[in-house]
């Protein structure tokens, strides 16, 4: 017994800890923000391009290396010399072999920048990249923080449709018993019990519909809070529940600048440093080298054998360069670099115009949708009150099919137009917080 209780217990364990509750959508954000694979992703990217900062750093630095080189020399040069230099006649020449054919070199080679501008601009680059790949991080996220706010609201509507329609169904079925009743008895024609059970089959397909809805949304919202679809999602939050929401004024909407204006601005910044560096390229640079190299010379490969003299080759000194004719390839890049920058400052103005806009179309819409939540949930009770009292009537004969139907659609009407309201206030209430930061 004490062993099927354990096997019990972990079972539920195991459940437990694949089940995940969300009670707000600030919580969802939070999650989002933590667990979505693409943020996750977009991490480690940073993580993988903040390298490039070393090596744009090495460019600076001491660069060292060990070589050796093996030479076989299968036709080696020959001099003509006149002969008596050997002490042969005068008038006569020897010939001379220079080199034996096979060498053998080892040696290290140091090399130093001591001045080198446009390297040093590639640091500075090189860490501005980093910030756009932040920047965009961060677009990343707010894009995935308005989707998550639209998703989240959307799985609560249809759930809050579900149990009007379950409702809506439920009086169908009363509606619909009704009508049998009386067609069996003769009260009424076949085609106004026909209309009646088309009503019922039209509302049990909402119904399915809505159910449809709500698991596409809540499988979308697990797909973006990181989770698979074996695990278990459950959204704690009633949306008739949360508090009523009040109206933002323009005057009190924060400032804060939108991660794709700032994405812009580092653009602009970046295509700045890169027509700097393009102009650095007409300074010279100067590296310091040292190389120290022991070769030996042998007609066979005995490289081993102490017998036969290694020659040391030491050499030390300055390298200057100076690139003062490129063939016109300097003065384009100068002109590629200029046009670029003038784009990315069209680019930022446009975005900041664009955000500007886009914020104050969601305040507007926000405001529009508080100010109508009141009167639409005024008209939804009414309706269903409305709806109450017509099945009731229709029922004791004092309502004909016609005016139930009338009634009847009023109440739909209403019911979306309240849900759509309720859903559009909450979900432009929640991007006016992210863009507030929260």
């Amino acid at each position: 017994m004490n062993r099927f209780a354990l096997i019990g217990l972990f079972l539920y364990s195991v459940t437990a800890s694949a089940q995940t509750v969300v009670s707000s959508v600030q919580e969802a954000l939070a999650l989002v923000r933590r667990n979505n694979p693409d943020l996750t992703n977009a991490r480690q990217n940073s993580l993988v391009q903040a390298q490039q900062q070393s090596a744009s750093r090495a460019a600076l630095l001491p660069q060292a290396r060990l070589f050796t080189n093996f030479d076989y020399n299968y036709a080696l040069p020959v001099q003509l010399v006149p002969a008596e230099f050997l002490g042969g006649k005068a008038g006569e020449f020897r010939t001379l072999q220079f080199g034996l054919p096979y060498v053998l070199a080892a040696g290290a080679e140091v090399n130093l920048p001591v001045i080198n501008r446009p390297a040093r601009a590639d640091v500075g680059i090189a860490s501005q990249n980093l910030q756009i790949v932040d920047n965009q991080n961060l677009v990343l996220q707010d894009e995935i923080s308005t989707q998550t706010a639209r998703v989240y609201h959307a799985a609560l509507l249809t759930r809050s449709a579900i149990a009007i329609t379950q409702r809506n169904l439920s009086a169908a079925d009363t509606l619909t018993q009704i009508a049998r009743d009386r067609l069996e008895k003769g009260l009424i024609e076949p085609l106004e019990y026909n209309r009646i059970r088309s009503v019922q089959l039209t509302t049990a397909d909402v119904l399915y519909q809505n159910e449809l809805a709500f698991v596409r949304n809540r499988n979308q919202l697990k797909l973006l809070l990181g989770l698979t679809l074996a695990d278990s999602l459950v959204l704690a939050e009633e949306l008739s529940a949360r508090p009523a929401a009040s109206v933002v004024p323009a005057s009190v909407v924060p400032q804060v600048e939108r991660p794709q204006v700032t994405l812009q601005q580092a653009r602009v910044e970046l295509a700045r440093l890169q027509l700097d560096r393009e102009r650095l390229q007409r300074w010279p640079t100067l590296s310091a080298y040292g190389r120290y190299t022991q070769q030996a010379q042998r007609s066979a490969i005995n490289f081993l054998s102490t017998s036969q003299p290694w020659f040391q080759i030491g050499v030390a000194g300055l390298q200057l360069n100076w690139q003062f004719y490129t063939g016109g390839l300097r003065t384009s890049n100068l002109t590629r670099a200029r046009l670029q920058l003038k784009l990315a400052e069209s680019q930022l103005t446009y975005e900041q115009n664009r955000q500007q806009v886009d914020t104050e179309d969601i305040r507007n819409t926000y405001n529009q949708a508080v100010r109508s939540l009141d009167l639409n949930r005024q008209n939804y009770e009414l309706s269903t009150q409305n709806v109450q009292i017509a099945l009731i009537k229709y029922r004791s004969g004092l309502f004909a099919y016609d005016q139930y139907l009338n009634v009847f659609n009023e109440a739909l009407t209403a019911q979306n137009r309240f849900l759509t309201n309720l859903s559009n206030t909450f979900i432009n209430q929640t991007i006016l917080q992210i863009r507030n930061g929260k």
